[in-house]
């Protein structure tokens, strides 16, 4: 059964509290957050520049070419919805995708360094490729929108870009796994940064990667276990 909009609306405004609530965000609160109508070519895009006090009317209805439908969205977030909407363009599977300059993930994005897969969390929620960096472009730009592109179609098996010297792009099949997602990456650049001082994250071995992917779903299949 599809979900209303008002439900998806809702599932946006929870996902963006949960990036407030555990500090996966810069101090500005500053991001975006869209979501697939499902099965359609649409999606609600929060029309504001802030995670703060997220009304459902803040969304705005847009088509994947950036045609506002319903609602209004103000200059700074009328900028990215290209930013979003090639996301679903080239994963057609996807069903959010929310931006921020979460603090740990963007500092890796100044330093124009792809996140490596050194931490079990990023295998586990799909990230075994690790984290790419698309190359700089203006915020929002044609080139911009291009090099995300290049980045997803040279990664498999993640669930985020790094947008040199901007911020973080993360996605999944709705909005919490795209806040969980963010979240994952915020986390695993903040243990990678520390790491740092001991000599550096080390990624874990690809021939272990699967095996790692393996365990989870074996566990995951058999479901939870009560005595």
């Amino acid at each position: 059964m599809a979900l209303k909009h008002s439900e998806l609306r809702q599932a946006v405004i929870d996902g963006a509290n949960l990036l407030i609530r555990t500090g996966a965000i810069s101090m500005s609160h500053h991001g975006n957050f869209s979501v697939r109508v499902p099965g359609t070519d649409t999606i609600l895009l929060t029309a504001t520049s802030s995670f703060d006090n997220l009304q459902p009317e803040n969304l705005a209805l847009l088509d994947l070419d950036g045609k506002l439908i319903e609602g209004e969205i103000n200059p700074t977030n009328a900028e990215i919805v290209h930013m979003h909407a090639i996301v679903y363009k080239q994963l057609p599977e996807t069903g959010a995708v929310v931006h921020t300059h979460s603090t740990y993930a963007t500092s890796f994005a100044l330093a124009s360094r792809a996140l490596g897969c050194s931490y079990e969390a990023l295998v586990r929620n799909d990230m075994s490729a690790g984290v790419p960096l698309a190359k700089y472009g203006p915020r929002g730009s044609a080139e911009s929108v291009s090099n995300i592109a290049d980045a997803l179609s040279a990664t498999k098996n993640t669930k985020a870009v790094l947008l040199e010297n901007h911020g973080v792009l993360a996605f999944g099949a709705n909005p919490a796994a795209a806040a969980r997602a963010n979240l994952i990456v915020e986390e695993a650049a903040q243990i990678a940064i520390f790491a740092e001082v001991l000599g550096g994250a080390k990624n874990i071995p690809p021939e272990l990667l699967q095996a790692s992917v393996g365990r989870r779903d074996e566990f995951a299949r058999a479901g939870t276990q009560r005595a």
